[in-house]
Formats: structure tokens, C-alpha cells, sequence
């Protein structure tokens, strides 16, 4: 197609060294923070590369030929390359293009690895790229800000909706649970008649698991300036101990708690589980053939849902600093947005999109509740940190490790991370 060319060979990449992974930064100061770009213009040019990733099953980059299309009828001489890769292996993907000088001008980014690119000096700040970032909602701009710098625009808002099984409930004349409380009451009830309460997917995520408890219980993982852990505390005890608790009566199925399985072949897929913290309804739904009823977020102190953030950066070893901040700009605009959320059951990050799923009443239920979801660890070690929790649960919820030692090693674990960092 007209605004697609073929992929450099290679980027101008300058001698600054970047330490910690090894990067290789460049660009003037002007490539540092990106400038809003004139609504149309023939002299910007340049030829641009946008890394992308799957955001649902069966999308290729010709999905984003109409959004191409109309971003060239602005900027003619501007030629966009869209390349999707695959979500395996992405950090070492990345670091190695960044070294090697054959990094993408525009980058997908989510809040969890913008942080240690944002510390190496390789991403292009852009406070100044959009005059109405008010329109967008709070929680997207801060779980893309990194030292008071947003690195990265929002482009679409991710929820994983809450719900229960309905046939299950009616089977048990219980209600959907919106309490640890009640959790446990259905726990009880669900055992006896040979289901499960819910599924703790142990080898994913601390995001996905242990942290949504920990924040429910009004929790943190580090203080409030990110210098020491903060998770050794009476509520990263209690959330582990109702983890173990549901473990150890049975309330939980087994296998997902140290393996990752297909998500077809789980209790929860496969109709046995009564409630869901939060599954991806566009996952869900294509496999679980009973009625699924929507639930509020859970809440213990705190009522906090699944979620996260999508969005887009600017490299800068790009060439084309203007044309990249250009295209950025004209993928944060309402259109593309609301296809985004749309097509992907996403939601919009912009508080002026709305009504994008009137047709589907399960996932715009939910939207009501897009102010609790909860920002990830915004830290450049947030990985490594979760990578070093991990044993410590595995071990108090498989091994029997006592809860309150498991806890003063994970926060030793955070702090020595920290103190080398």
C-alpha cells in the first residue's frame, strides 16, 4: 500500500552509552521532547517504523491501513511501517534492536517496561505532544509518567471484568461475592458441592495475583518514593494469608497455582469455577457456554479491579522525530481510539469517547468501575522485583512456608534489589 515502505536496514545511532542494558542512545535535544505536529503538512517527511503487538486473535497490521491511510492524507510525505511482533520474548527483543541500532521509531509500551526505558534515556518525553491531555483519563497519564515526564500516550484502557458463573450461584441460591467476606461464605458452599471459588494463577503475573489481593487489603509493594519495600506489613500478611487460605480449604484449583495452562483447559473455562477477580470477557466468552453474571470490583479495604494501559512511545534513535510525534498524535485522536476499544473490547483512555460498547452490555456494565482499577508498580525494577516474590509465595501456598518469614524475605529480596539498582 502507498504509505507502507520497507524496513531500513539501519537506524543513525549516536556513541552516548546507556549502562544498565547496555543501550546505545541518540538524537539531538530535539528529539527529546516531541512538539504537537501542524494539523496537515507536505514538509513533514520522513519514513517511520511502529512496532505493534496482538492485541486480539487474528489481528495482523492490516488492521491499521484506514488509520494509516487517513494519517498520510495529513502528512503525504510521511511513509509508515507497521510490523507486529510477538509478545514472547519482548524486553530481549527490544534491548537487542536498541543496541544493535535497528530499534522502531514508535514502540507499543505498557506501564510495566516503560519505567527502565524511560531511566535509560532512550524515550522521548511528551508532555507537550497533545494541548488536551485533560480530556484523558487520570489513572492512564500516571501509570505513564516516569519522573514527572509522560513517556508514553494512551491508547486504549484494559479491564478484566469480574463475574460470576450464574449457573453455579443459582445451583448454590447464593449471590456473586463483593467481599473477602463473601468469598469465603461461597468458598464453603462451592467445595461442598464440588466446584471451586475462584482460580490463583500463580506462575503469571504478581499483577494478575498476589498484588490485587495486597492492594485490596490496602496494601503497597514499596513506600511512597519507591526507596524500600513496603510489602513486610500487616496487609501484604493478611493478603497472603487468605491466598493460602483459600489453598489450603480447597477453594482453588491446584494446577493453575504453579502452572500456566491453556486457558481452555482450566476449571474456570471449563464451567467449575464460581467467580472470577477478573478474566478478559473476549477470552471468556468463547469458551464458557453458561450465563455469566457482572460483579462490582472486589473490595476488602480497598475496592480495586485488573486492568492496565496501552500506549505508544517514541524511540529516540529515530530519525524522524516530527514524523513519529505526528503519527502519535493522530493515533491518540478519538478515531482510532474508539476502534481500538471497540474491535479489542478495550476501553477508551479518553473521557470523551464513550458508548463504545452499547451493544454489549457485560463489558459497558463495567466501564462504571474503570476509577478503581488499580496502576501497576511503576518502579524500572517492577519486573525483577516480581520475578524475586514469586518463590516466596509458591512457597508459602505449595511448601507450607510460614506467611510472616516468606514476607521478610521478600522484602529483604526488595530492598537489596533497590540498594543495587
Amino acid at each position: 500500500m502507498a504509505n507502507t515502505i520497507s524496513r531500513r536496514d539501519a537506524l543513525g545511532v549516536g556513541a552516548a552509552g546507556i549502562t544498565a542494558l547496555g543501550l546505545a542512545a541518540c538524537g539531538g535535544d530535539d528529539a527529546e521532547t516531541a512538539q504537537a505536529p501542524p494539523e496537515n503538512s507536505e514538509d513533514l517527511t520522513g519514513s517511520i517504523v511502529m512496532w505493534v503487538y496482538p492485541l486480539g486473535d487474528g489481528i495482523s497490521p492490516e488492521w491499521y491501513e484506514p488509520f494509516l491511510e487517513s494519517f498520510s492524507e495529513k502528512y503525504p510525505n510521511v511513509d509508515v511501517e507497521v510490523i507486529q511482533q510477538s509478545w514472547d520474548n519482548r524486553e530481549e527483543q527490544l534491548t537487542t534492536a536498541l543496541s544493535g541500532g535497528n530499534a522502531p521509531d514508535v514502540i507499543y509500551m505498557t506501564p510495566d517496561f516503560l519505567p527502565r526505558f524511560a531511566e535509560e534515556g532512550v524515550l522521548v518525553g511528551l508532555d507537550d505532544l497533545r494541548d488536551n491531555w485533560d480530556v484523558f483519563v487520570p489513572a492512564s497519564l500516571e501509570a505513564l509518567t516516569y519522573d514527572s515526564t509522560l513517556y508514553s500516550a494512551p491508547i486504549l484502557m484494559q479491564a478484566a471484568q469480574t463475574f460470576g458463573n450464574q449457573r453455579i450461584l443459582d445451583e448454590l441460591g447464593m449471590e456473586g461475592p463483593t467481599t473477602w467476606d463473601e468469598m469465603r461464605e461461597l468458598g464453603e458452599a462451592a467445595h461442598d458441592a464440588g466446584y471451586y471459588l475462584t482460580q490463583y494463577n500463580g506462575d503469571e503475573s504478581l499483577n494478575q495475583n498476589y498484588y490485587i489481593y495486597l492492594w485490596q487489603a490496602g496494601g503497597a509493594v514499596l513506600n511512597e518514593d519507591m526507596s524500600a519495600a513496603a510489602i513486610n506489613s500487616p496487609e501484604g500478611l493478611e493478603a497472603l494469608e487468605f491466598i493460602k487460605e483459600m489453598v489450603d480449604n480447597g477453594w482453588v484449583p491446584t494446577e493453575p497455582l504453579s502452572v500456566t495452562q491453556q486457558f481452555e483447559q482450566t476449571e474456570l473455562a471449563q464451567g467449575n469455577v464460581a467467580y472470577s477477580l477478573g478474566t478478559s470477557l473476549s477470552t471468556v466468552r468463547t469458551v464458557i457456554q453458561d450465563d455469566l453474571v457482572i460483579l462490582p470490583p472486589m473490595q476488602h479495604r480497598q475496592q480495586v479491579a485488573i486492568g492496565g494501559f496501552g500506549a505508544l512511545s517514541i524511540f529516540n534513535t529515530t530519525e524522524f522525530p516530527e514524523a513519529s510525534a505526528a503519527l502519535i498524535h493522530h493515533l491518540t485522536e478519538p478515531e482510532f481510539i474508539e476502534a481500538t476499544a471497540g474491535d479489542f473490547l478495550f476501553y477508551s483512555p479518553r473521557t470523551d469517547v464513550t458508548d463504545v460498547h452499547e451493544d454489549d452490555a457485560q463489558v459497558a456494565e463495567f466501564e462504571q468501575y474503570l476509577d478503581v482499577v488499580h496502576p501497576e508498580v511503576i518502579h524500572p525494577q517492577s519486573r525483577e522485583i516480581m520475578d524475586s516474590l514469586k518463590p516466596e509465595i509458591q512457597a508459602v501456598l505449595l511448601q507450607d512456608k510460614d506467611p510472616q518469614e516468606a514476607l521478610e524475605v521478600m522484602e529483604a529480596s526488595i530492598n537489596d534489589l533497590l540498594s543495587r539498582s
